[in-house]
């Protein structure tokens, strides 16, 4: 978690407005909560920091992707289904499951991912992926489609390629069958026989026009895993009955949260300033920070982040503005255009949403921290962190809360979403 934004920040966040796709919720006009209803622990808190609160429910509509022509189509988020599960995908028996395990809130619970070998940074949770500007841990991707890709080629990850995910599609007679239903015929240029072209490992040594058409035939098919991918949303929690019953909504419910979590409400709304970088209904700014976290030389970050990442995502064929997109003119695929390089980026790492984050363990981009617990230990005491300069927010400053208030904001951290219903049937294995 991130709780304060440096004075530069601010400045490069205004000049970037135009790019956003969905501001967070402005304060001004909510509807006032009634002062009556309020529990004394929030008692004492100021009009802005109650709209703070109001702003926190419900969550808006699901975000259009026109980059992704079937993000809605039940068809294509069901072929992303079974190969999210299908594990023929990694020539290693490596899923997407395999990290994002349904019964893990789709992480893995480990410190550092674990594929082919251990990656450098935490799996982070793909709920509400589909509600995120961008996507991992530095955003280097700006779609859930073309986010899809990456772990699949990765050699530490699943240690595929493209090639061999258009076979197991090709080869599959179901598989198959679903995608010329959404897609048209599966290229007959691409078919088996002495001579398959999808036959190499990396499919790097074709002709220009068949590797072309490899890349649009591999588009496709991960379209479909970002169809799928939007269907994985967290349930109601209990801040939201919360909220509800603040408002004087039907279903409200003013007990929904503990005195304990009250307190911590209070804190996360004013003095913690936790609400500066997780704010609105996903608790998140949807921008970077860097926090000075010392790095794996145990001294200052040594991850480029978000500066490598820029450089990535604006090379990447598949973004939202390439020839692989079906809106290279949408917003989002403006934002990749309007993306500058700038050494403030190093080190920086996505705001992460906090909604469901009591079941997501271990927490930062290098899972470092074991348990919420810990989490709030380190911005009450800033203990581990590197010394300003090191490009860290410059006003990151120790809460000083002590045990009993850290205790306060774990437990109303723990009121962000606990319903990951695992009886929704996009979050079970459709092979099995």
């Amino acid at each position: 978690m991130s709780m304060f934004v440096s004075a530069r920040f601010v400045s490069a966040w205004f000049t970037c407005a135009c790019l956003l796709l969905a501001a967070p919720p402005a304060l001004a006009g909510d509807p006032p909560i009634a002062r009556a209803l309020l529990a004394p622990e929030l008692a004492a808190l100021n009009d802005e920091e109650l709209a703070r609160i109001g702003a926190m429910s419900p969550l808006p509509a699901l975000p259009a992707d026109p980059t992704n022509r079937v993000a809605d189509s039940l068809a294509a988020a069901q072929l992303g289904h079974r190969l999210f599960f299908d594990k023929r995908l990694s020539p290693k028996g490596i899923s997407c499951a395999s990290c994002h395990d349904p019964a893990l809130a789709f992480t893995d619970g480990k410190p550092l991912a674990q594929g082919i070998a251990t990656a450098r940074r935490n799996t982070p949770t793909i709920l509400d992926a589909a509600r995120r500007r961008w996507n991992g841990w530095d955003g280097k991707f700006d779609s859930l489609w073309s986010q899809a890709l990456s772990p699949l080629e990765n050699p530490m990850e699943m240690g595929s390629s493209r090639a061999r995910l258009l076979q197991v599609v090709r080869d599959d007679p179901d598989l198959r069958a679903r995608y010329n239903a959404i897609f048209g015929d599966f290229p007959s240029e691409l078919a088996a026989g002495a001579r398959d072209p999808l036959a190499t490992v990396l499919a790097t040594d074709l002709a220009p026009a068949t590797q072309a058409l490899i890349d649009a035939t591999t588009a496709n098919v991960l379209k479909s895993l970002g169809a799928y991918q939007r269907k994985l949303l967290s349930g109601p929690a209990p801040i939201d009955r919360f909220v509800d019953g603040l408002n004087g909504k039907q279903g409200g419910d003013l007990d929904a949260l503990s005195p304990a979590a009250r307190r911590g409400l209070a804190t996360f709304v004013s003095k913690g300033g936790c609400y500066q970088c997780h704010r609105g209904p996903s608790f998140t700014d949807e921008e970077f920070h860097a926090l000075g976290l010392a790095g794996a030389n145990g001294r200052v970050p040594d991850d480029p982040a978000r500066l490598a990442a820029v450089d990535f995502l604006r090379a990447n064929p598949f973004n939202c503005a390439g020839i692989l997109s079906d809106a290279r003119d949408s917003a989002k695929a403006n934002m990749v255009k309007g993306l500058r390089r700038s050494s403030e980026l190093f080190g920086q790492f996505r705001t992460p949403s906090l909604r469901g984050v009591a079941l997501t363990a271990p927490y930062m981009h290098d899972g470092r921290f074991a348990s919420l617990d810990a989490v709030a230990h380190f911005y009450d005491t800033l203990d581990g962190a590197s010394p300003i300069g090191h490009h860290g927010e410059s006003v990151l400053v120790p809460l000083d809360l002590g045990a009993s208030g850290r205790a306060d904001l774990v437990e109303f951290l723990r009121a962000l979403g606990t319903d990951v219903s695992l009886g929704d049937p996009w979050k079970v294995n459709p092979l099995v």
